[in-house]
């Protein structure tokens, strides 16, 4: 099964090249030159936030693959993944009910309540497969995992969770 890493940020991302990209090539195309470098370094930011989260997490029974429009795939197959977890995003809230964006993420060693914090503190993970936490994609992995799951800042989710 497929799932969009964050749909919301890729949609949002994608709409922020095409604005800031066309304001660049304006001005560009009318000798804008202070103007249109500098509309077109955030336009370049901005692809980069896109690939990053309009990629797509395929999730089988053999592995977890990462691949955007099927290019760069990064597969890791069950056996090499240690641990899958639920983690939020927003640790430094006041408010335990408000934890943020919430994502699946899968580990290739366990990690302890330290590196989880470490985790999301340096968001997002570079050695690591994660997706947006939606029901039906925690419902769907969990179905192939079949082991505990993880979770830490999602007491939202898990209200009786000693996270």
């Amino acid at each position: 099964m497929n799932f969009i890493v964050n749909k919301t940020k890729a949609i949002l991302s994608g709409f922020m090249v095409v604005f800031m990209g066309g304001f660049g090539t304006y001005y560009l195309i009318h000798s804008m030159y202070p103007e249109a470098p500098a509309f077109l370094v955030i336009a370049a930011i901005f692809a980069f936030l896109f690939f990053q989260n309009a990629a797509t997490i395929t999730v089988t029974d053999a592995s977890v693959s990462r691949s955007f429009l099927g290019l760069g795939k990064k597969a890791v197959p069950w056996s090499d993944i240690q641990e899958l977890g639920l983690i939020g995003e927003n640790v430094f809230s006041r408010k335990k009910a408000k934890t943020g964006h919430k994502y699946i993420y899968f580990s290739p060693k366990k990690l302890t309540e330290k590196e989880r914090f470490d985790m999301i503190v340096k968001w997002p993970p570079k050695k690591m497969l994660y997706v947006e936490y939606q029901e039906k994609t925690l419902e769907y992995t969990m179905t192939i995992w079949g082991k505990e799951l993880k979770s830490y800042n999602a007491e939202d989710l898990f209200p009786n969770s000693k996270d």
